[in-house]
């Protein structure tokens, strides 16, 4: 994949396209500059070197970090003072972050620098880019940032391998190899790079983790939040709910768009006749239950949600977030607050309510459907009941997992803890929330998995009633992979499976691909 950075054009699609590549061991990415770009770049470094050259002492440059801005630092210690601010700074615990998000942060990163705010050089910017175009990340702990001042010390982390520090992976013959950072840029004919004034902090400055989060976050959750409405259309069909809560007129008074498009959207899954509607046009029902009635309506403000905090995405991928920012033409350096992560910090936050709300009606449509008055059918969707437990504990795990999201959904952002002796005294916890919320991603894929689990078994148990064409092509496409279950078995095989199905897109491809039939 080729990717062109130039500071004010980067998509939230096109970073994480790009970001995946750090997945694959035979994939590779190449990163290039543009003109304008590269001209920004070496406008802000000349300005950075007239700074250094003069006696004012410019914060960052020639001062020391955080509550030692007030020092003054000699200028023959200037380099040293950059390589000490990223071996101080990589001070992160945890589990590691995926090489996806690492990528993800150093794209944001260059994408900033492009903006000619920073003052790195530009071999600097080349030599990193040769890096991760050979695919060398850092190892970087997950744990240690709070999301002001920059993502601290996760960047630092990322930024050891340049400077031949650390631990780090690259691919070789179709598999990573985890070595020392000095190792690999050995194997590679590289030596370690030195840093010049300004450079570290123009490396670790931003909200690189927590935006990283916040698109992967959006890409996954649209995913998620198509697929509830194949959920709840494959629901609906397992328990004969009425077609008429999707019609197009309820949805025209309400004037909210998401719910328009979500209940569209399922509509469309519904398009073709189904037996299974046409045989209790008669039923005695009334109303159905709101995870069914207002499914629509809930996953619609989901949907709206995810519209809002894609735009405010957006506009964070091409911004400035360095401190100090350079403005090169009007010879001014001025420090700022743009480090502060709370824009994709809220957003981080906000996701992760949305998608515990999400995995919440969900939920509760799963346990109707265990249900032998609401699914019509017998208790727990399984033959010989009582000899047979059958999708008795599926449910039950749905709903640990919808508690453990809710428990999680707390926002991170509400809380700050003063830090670097009170000089930066008040912080956006923003790569919590996204720790969090990659949590909540999971539970929320699990739990959707059970819901396609359980309706698939309720329609099995409905034959020979055949729902539309298109859920036809969903069941098929979910029996190759988790088969009808007529006694119990082993089911974490089957919800796992499933969970792949839907993480891939698969499913949803399969109305895609009807609609290109339809076309042509």
């Amino acid at each position: 994949m080729k990717i062109t950075l130039d500071g004010f054009s980067l998509t939230s699609k096109t970073l994480w396209s790009a970001a995946l590549t750090a997945l694959d061991p035979k994939d590779s990415l190449k990163i290039e500059l543009a003109p304008a770009a590269k001209e920004r770049i070496i406008k802000a470094a000349d300005y950075v070197q007239s700074i250094v050259k003069g006696s004012e002492p410019v914060y960052g440059i020639n001062t020391g970090f955080g509550k030692f801005a007030e020092v003054r630092i000699d200028n023959q210690k200037l380099r040293a003072l950059q390589r000490n601010l990223i071996v101080s700074h990589a001070v992160g615990v945890g589990t590691l972050l995926g090489r996806d998000i690492v990528m993800a942060m150093w794209i944001l990163r260059i994408n900033v620098m492009c903006r000619g705010q920073s003052g790195i050089r530009l071999e600097t910017l080349d030599q990193l880019i040769r890096l991760l175009e050979i695919g060398i990340l850092a190892d970087v702990p997950s744990q240690g940032s709070v999301g002001a001042s920059g993502d601290l010390a996760p960047s630092a982390h990322a930024t050891l391998s340049l400077i031949g520090e650390g631990d780090c992976s690259y691919p070789h013959v179709g598999s990573f190899v985890k070595t020392t950072a000095e190792e690999a840029l050995q194997n590679f004919g590289l030596a370690p790079w030195v840093l010049d004034a300004k450079e570290g902090l123009s490396l670790i400055n931003g909200t690189q983790l927590t935006t990283a989060y916040s698109v992967k976050a959006l890409i996954e959750s649209q995913n998620l939040l198509e697929t509830a409405n194949l959920s709840l259309a494959l629901s609906m069909e397992a328990l004969q709910a009425s077609h008429a809560l999707l019609d197009k007129r309820i949805f025209e008074v309400r004037n909210q768009p998401g719910a328009t498009w979500c209940a569209d959207d399922t509509r469309s899954w519904l398009s073709t006749p189904s037996e299974i509607e046409h045989d209790h046009e008669n039923c005695d029902r009334v109303q159905d239950p709101y995870s069914l009635r207002c499914a629509p309506q809930v996953h619609g403000a989901i949907k709206d949600e995810l519209a809002q905090c894609g735009e405010i995405v957006e506009r964070e991928l091409n911004s400035s977030t360095d401190n100090p920012l350079l403005f090169a033409d009007d010879k001014e350096s001025l420090s700022g607050g743009n480090f502060h992560a709370i824009y994709t910090a809220r957003v981080n936050d906000r996701l992760a309510s949305a998608l515990a709300t999400l995995s919440n009606i969900s939920e509760r449509r799963v346990s109707h459907m265990m249900s032998r008055e609401s699914n019509r059918l017998m208790p727990f969707l399984i033959k010989e009941g009582g000899f047979n437990s059958g999708l008795m504990m599926a449910q039950v795990t749905a709903a640990s997992l919808v508690s453990e999201s809710k428990a999680l959904s707390y926002p991170a952002s509400v809380d700050s803890i003063p830090t670097s002796d009170d000089k930066e005294d008040h912080v956006s916890m923003g790569p919590i929330a996204g720790k969090k919320l990659m949590t909540i991603i999971e539970n929320t894929l699990n739990v959707l998995a059970i819901e396609v689990m359980s309706a698939c078994q309720a329609l099995d148990l409905r034959r020979p009633l055949k729902t539309t064409t298109l859920l036809e092509s969903v069941f098929a496409t979910v029996r190759k992979v988790s088969p009808y279950i007529d006694r119990d078995r082993i089911l974490y095989i089957d919800i796992n499976a499933i969970a792949k199905l839907i993480a891939s897109g698969k499913l949803l491809e399969l109305k895609d691909n009807s609609s290109s039939k339809g076309k042509a």
